[in-house]
């Protein structure tokens, strides 16, 4: 199925499937945590650790957002959907992965010269587009220039990202950072809105900076 945008997909998977309330994790983009409330879908809200992974164990039945951070977890995927059944991968920073889960929606717009497109998937299936593996090895590249990252990554040998994302250790280094790629011609986007400096994900949205990867 598709859609205009991501948030219709889960908009609509939340009606069909009559979903009174979703674990979303309190990082997340705002669209996405206001479509939830405009569908009348109670959200519990849910922490990540440094590897993006949930802090909680869910209830098994439990309908769960978890969105494949960056591009960069493929396995974090892997291991919840074996757990929970209704688990929902928001995609839209995985274009090329494949649908795996309850359900899974991508964003057409994020990778491709489209204003609009999101494909939903209810189940699995097989990869819908060929990847892009130069997306990869841009980010292999920023692996090896940006060696000092605060975060690892183990991807698969079919991973697409997103982009590069690179945890500075300061608030100055990821300013300047952000000053160089800027001179270098690249639009540099912060993730997502503030939260509380009490949580451990407000590091990412002070020092995260998400290289493009074209």
């Amino acid at each position: 199925m598709e859609f205009d945008y991501a948030r219709d997909a889960l908009k609509y998977l939340i009606k069909t499937f009559e979903i009174k309330e979703i674990y979303i994790p309190y990082y997340l983009c705002g669209v996405i945590r206001h479509a939830v409330v405009e569908m009348h879908c109670k959200p519990i809200f849910y922490h990540i650790d440094d590897s993006f992974y949930p802090l909680i164990k869910f209830p098994q039945a439990a309908f769960i957002l978890y969105p494949n951070y960056f591009g960069v977890c493929d396995k974090n995927v892997d291991k919840l959907v074996l757990n929970y059944p209704n688990m929902i991968i928001d995609n839209a920073h995985a274009f090329y992965a494949p649908p795996k889960g309850f359900a899974s929606f991508n964003s057409a717009r994020k990778f491709l010269p489209v204003k609009k497109g999101s494909h939903l998937w209810i189940g699995g299936g097989e990869r819908f587009i060929p990847p892009d593996y130069k997306r990869r090895e841009s980010f292999l590249k920023y692996s090896e220039l940006l060696d000092n990252n605060m975060l690892k990554f183990d991807i698969d040998k079919d991973c697409i990202p997103f982009c590069y994302p690179y945890l500075a250790h300061s608030v100055k280094e990821a300013d300047e950072l952000v000053k160089q790629l800027t001179k270098e011609g690249k639009t540099i986007y912060r993730y997502w809105n503030n939260l509380p400096k009490t949580y451990n994900e407000y590091k990412f949205y002070e020092r995260l900076v998400p290289v493009p990867l074209i």
